[in-house]
């Protein structure tokens, strides 16, 4: 792969190049495993239980393997464009200035935000394991985590790439203990796997329900994979972006499917599928089959380290976003603002913090649950996700043909096949997402007429 020049953003303030391949990779790792592979599993099971564990594994499998599609193509925008703004700048160039604003706006209001809010929540539920907490103290600890990590990259990307290489090697560590621990003390019951295939009933009506289950497992395990568009917003920061964009993307999805493939295994073979249909700590139920009452603590910890990484590499990602906003003047001109010796977007995270702690406490008081305040946000979050993921995947053919000759150190693997295979899983998701939860779902389309609004008083402006 032949290196390229960077194409420059003149005129405007640019962010220092000082991250490398491994911490590309770590911020892919880091923000994709989080709290999913915790949080999510009895979603699944509960979902495709009567139908065995082949259909809960393919799945998990099935959703991987579309994400890598997906992230094939974004390597060879990001390759492309190794600016901050990431997705904004590929659907600004494929479709439109209002297009990618609506991007950055959703991301601010919902996505980003929520996300970093449903970690800090997630990172809070398992805390409450170590040390219990009445509502109003697991809130104010919520709030605390996006507070302190907001400091920490203000003062230093390098500080928060830290942080965030720390977090991720913990949580692979732990995610490998989870996965080999039981082999190793000879804790697996393979009769938990059964029955593997369990066919749905005859008929039309057996058919749809089989397949609406699907749809459901599917809107579950798209929250474990998400993260996987957080690389591009910092590729301005990224030494050589051209080589190690694709580079940190592919072997960043690669290490989450392996992953997750392992966990789920172990999850099942240590555990009933029935158990896991209804336990919401999945991790801290392993460890305790292995190690008593002391094993569930471990696990706690390491699902914080997950979860509390995975809060840093949304944190790092999202300014970004909101810096190359500023840029094109949609917003106020002071978000793009560069700290004289930081060089950190600083002023792009505090509104991020400031706006994540409303979520949180608005969140807090209306489920006054932490669980159902960590799937509100995530329901919210990936919903926003399914409209503008899909676009900036099309992205790839939109500018195939508008760009023709515009230099791609990395072309998509797989294209025009691969990109399709994402669009189609991600429609499908949606419609899902649409008959069971019409509700959010409107909500969140009207978040983004909302958006159309204001750029249209913002253009004329």
């Amino acid at each position: 792969m032949p290196d390229e020049p960077v194409p420059p953003v003149p005129s405007h303030p640019a962010l220092p190049r000082i991250l490398g391949l491994f911490d590309a990779t770590m911020i892919v790792v880091g923000s994709i495993i989080g709290s999913g592979i915790f949080l999510k599993v009895g979603n699944v099971d509960r979902a495709l239980q009567v139908y065995g564990f082949l259909p809960i594994l393919s799945v998990w499998v099935g959703v991987g393997l579309v994400t890598l599609c997906g992230s094939l193509a974004l390597a060879e925008l990001g390759a492309m464009y190794p600016h901050a703004g990431g997705p904004y700048l590929y659907l600004r160039e494929a479709y439109g200035r209002l297009p990618a604003f609506l991007w950055g706006w959703t991301e601010f209001w919902v996505v980003r935000t929520g996300s970093i809010g449903a970690l800090a929540c997630a990172t809070v539920i398992y805390f409450t394991e170590l040390v219990p907490l009445p509502v109003w103290g697991q809130a104010t600890l919520a709030v605390s985590i996006v507070v302190g990590l907001s400091t920490i990259n203000m003062i230093s990307t390098r500080w928060g790439a830290s942080v965030q290489n720390l977090a991720t090697v913990a949580k692979v560590v732990f995610l490998g203990g989870l996965i080999l621990l039981p082999f190793v003390l000879s804790r697996i019951e393979p009769q938990n796997l059964t029955p593997v295939w369990t066919p749905p009933p005859s008929g039309l009506d057996g058919t749809i329900t089989f397949w609406k289950a699907i749809g459901v497992a599917m809107i579950a395990v798209l929250w474990p994979y998400d993260g996987w568009i957080n690389l591009g917003p910092v590729a301005e920061e990224i030494r050589e972006p051209q080589r190690n964009v694709p580079r940190a993307l592919a072997l960043g999805l690669g290490i989450v499917i392996v992953v997750y493939v392992g966990a789920i295994l172990s999850y099942h073979l240590t555990l009933t599928t029935s158990h896991l249909a209804e336990s919401a700590t999945v991790a801290a139920d392993v460890f305790k089959v292995l190690f008593g009452s002391t094993g569930a603590k471990i696990a706690a910890l390491g699902v914080m380290c997950s979860t509390f990484g995975a809060t840093n590499s949304n944190m790092i990602t999202g300014p970004r976003i909101y810096f190359a906003i500023a840029r094109d003047g949609l917003i106020p001109r002071w978000v793009q603002q560069i700290h004289p010796t930081r060089q950190t977007p600083s002023n792009s995270i505090l509104i991020q913090a400031v706006w994540t702690t409303l979520l949180i406490v608005i969140f807090y008081v209306w489920k006054d649950k932490p669980k159902d305040a960590f799937d509100g946000l995530t329901d919210s979050v990936i919903c926003a996700g399914l409209i503008f993921y899909s676009l900036a995947v099309g992205a790839v053919y939109v500018l195939r043909i508008t760009q023709p000759d515009l230099p791609r150190p990395y072309k998509t693997w797989g294209y025009p096949v691969t990109p399709a295979l994402l669009l189609a899983a991600y429609a499908g998701a949606f419609t899902s997402l649409l008959l069971a939860q019409w509700q959010e779902t409107l909500g969140v389309l009207g978040l983004i007429a909302a958006g159309v609004v204001y750029y249209m008083w913002t253009s004329r402006k």
